[in-house]
């Protein structure tokens, strides 16, 4: 829970987070999170811009290589973070059986390892692992070579180090039981002027660590302004000793920037699908209220990696009703999700979808037009969802 000095504005309406975002995607030096959650639309395609490009951290290289794979052994000091996201708090964890809810605990971990250019991000939802990135976050050689470092390792790039030299201070509050002073870094548009950025950074006062990280909307209409865009708990743990880390990257290389690749699309039929995913697969019948099935297909997901290739591809079916469409994936977990949720629980994003595992099937509903994914809704849609067959 975050504490400061004047209680928190109300949080911006649906409307008012899609020009918030605008806004954020504008900022040339906003923090480089791996994933924003507020700007995502569903929860499929906030796991889906991460990727599942495997890392581990176990000592040596792991005991096998998904296909298309290979090691990378870290060179020199690989810094490791914890980052836990407090705003926004869109995604909720709904208990099937009761309806009960209660906000996810989204939390990003962090490896940085500067020698081999390679990050290394791994997200949890209520502590399942659901992605696991790596990416390549330098240019150049020799000389000439730069790298742009994961959230929290660009504050020293920024000058946000303590103490903050290109930074104005930004007022005093306490941040989970301990007393912070904020500092809001400033950017230059033209040489001699200087402006507020919106990104802002807290200190423990006693230790002067970094703790957490929060941005401030300034170029928005005014009644919008000064609110919180999105917040972030920090954690800077203990460098990780260069012989524990193996990076597994695509044989293509790491990709600068991970998004979903979908190859061989095609029409199949219901008995089709059940062969894809080696079972049967899920529906809500012919037609769900007022949405009728309109197609069912097969295809495979995959993620970027380096030079333009694709890596990880995996079977998935997906029905599609209309206003939204449900993605169903068997044995092969997809770069949607390394685990599904625990049995009986559903991780839902209101108006926009839901993802859960049953039957040996996780589905991931990601809704189009026409739909409102609110908590009564999430369980209506995963009780009426059945085996074909």
């Amino acid at each position: 829970m975050t504490v400061v000095e004047t209680p928190p504005r109300p949080q911006p309406s649906q409307d008012e987070l899609e020009a918030l975002i605008e806004e954020a995607r504008g900022r040339a030096r906003r923090r480089r999170l791996a994933f924003v959650v507020g700007a995502l639309a569903v929860l499929g395609a906030a796991v889906a811009t991460l990727g599942v490009l495997r890392a581990t951290t176990s000592g040596g290289q792991s005991a096998s290589l998904p296909p298309g794979f290979h090691a990378v052994r870290a060179r020199g000091p690989v810094r490791h973070a914890l980052i836990d996201q407090l705003v926004p708090d869109t995604y909720s964890t709904i208990e099937l059986a009761s309806g009960r809810a209660h906000k996810t605990k989204v939390t990003q971990e962090v490896w940085w390892n500067e020698g081999t250019g390679l990050a290394r991000t791994v997200l949890r939802l209520d502590g399942v692992v659901v992605s696991d990135v790596v990416q390549h976050l330098c240019q150049g050689s020799g000389p000439t070579r730069f790298c742009f470092p994961p959230s929290p390792f660009d504050l020293r790039q920024k000058r946000m180090t303590w103490p903050p030299r290109d930074a104005r201070p930004a007022g005093r509050g306490m941040f989970r039981g301990d007393r912070v002073l904020w500092y809001e870094e400033l950017v230059r548009p033209e040489p001699g002027k200087a402006t507020l950025s919106g990104d802002q950074v807290a200190y423990d006062m006693a230790t002067k660590h970094v703790v957490a990280l929060r941005t401030i909307m300034r170029n928005a209409p005014r009644r919008m302004r000064g609110r919180v865009f999105d917040a972030h708990a920090v954690t800077l743990l203990p460098d990780t000793p260069t012989d524990r880390v193996t990076f597994e990257v695509p044989k293509d290389g790491a990709p600068r920037n991970v998004g979903v690749r979908y190859v061989d699309f095609r029409k199949v039929s219901l008995t089709a699908a059940g062969e894809v995913l080696g079972r049967a697969p899920l529906w809500l019948g012919p037609s769900y209220r007022v949405h009728r099935l309109r197609f069912v297909q097969a295809a495979r997901m995959g993620s970027d990696a380096g030079n333009g290739g694709v890596a990880n591809l995996v079977p998935f079916v997906r029905l599609d009703y209309g206003a939204f469409h449900i993605d169903e994936f068997g044995d092969a977990r997809s770069i949607l999700l390394e685990q599904a949720p625990p049995p009986g629980v559903i991780v839902a994003q209101p108006r926009y979808g839901l993802t859960f595992g049953r039957d040996g099937v996780l589905v991931d509903l990601q809704g189009s037009s026409g739909l409102t994914v609110d908590r009564a809704a999430a369980v209506a849609l995963a009780k009426t969802l059945r085996p074909t067959r």
